[in-house]
């Protein structure tokens, strides 16, 4: 599967990724609100299980790589899982590499993949989790015309000690492909 956007191409990953990936995964920035710094082994088997899930049918995950052309070099992470399946519930997440913070491509590349689950995937509802107090991924969620759900209270475990999460979603009627 690939999908295109104007600045971005989302492709699936391959062996070679590897490095890439592992790149992204080491930024210390990268753990700021999310899980702790996985080890070489972990981002390896991460990339065994984002490889053999291309096979699965009907496929319950894509994660895909973000690349910037012309280079076709990993500089993110877009992913989508069925969550619910009897409500048609899928979830979506993003991960870019810092040095490409600020610049959309979260936004850009969220946008496609919620595009395709709309139209190809016959979703009803994406929802997207972040942590309180990141600001930046509250904006992506409201780029895209997501809605604030709720608060979830001491969710996540993360340095010793409990946080909150938001939780946003879209339904497949306020879908417009926004800007």
């Amino acid at each position: 599967m690939k999908l295109i956007t104007p600045r971005l191409v989302l492709r699936e990953f391959i062996k070679e990724d590897y490095q890439a990936l592992r790149d992204i995964d080491t930024q210390a920035m990268m753990h700021t609100y999310e899980r702790v710094p996985p080890s070489d082994t972990e981002t390896s088997q991460t990339l065994d299980e984002s490889i053999s899930s291309q096979k699965e049918e009907p496929r319950r995950i894509y994660r895909l790589a973000i690349t910037i052309p012309p280079k076709d070099i990993v500089r993110g992470v877009i992913k989508l899982a069925r969550q619910w399946e009897a409500i048609r519930e899928w979830e979506v997440g993003w991960a870019m590499h810092p040095e490409e913070w600020g610049k959309g491509y979260a936004t850009e590349a969220a946008r496609q993949m919620m595009d395709f689950a709309f139209r190809e995937l016959n979703v009803h509802r994406i929802v997207a989790f972040c942590h309180a107090d990141n600001r930046a991924s509250v904006r992506v969620m409201e780029k895209l015309g997501m809605h604030l759900d709720g608060r979830l209270r001491e969710t996540r475990w993360l340095n010793g000690r409990w946080w909150d999460e938001y939780v946003y979603a879209i339904l497949e009627r306020e879908w417009n492909k926004p800007l």
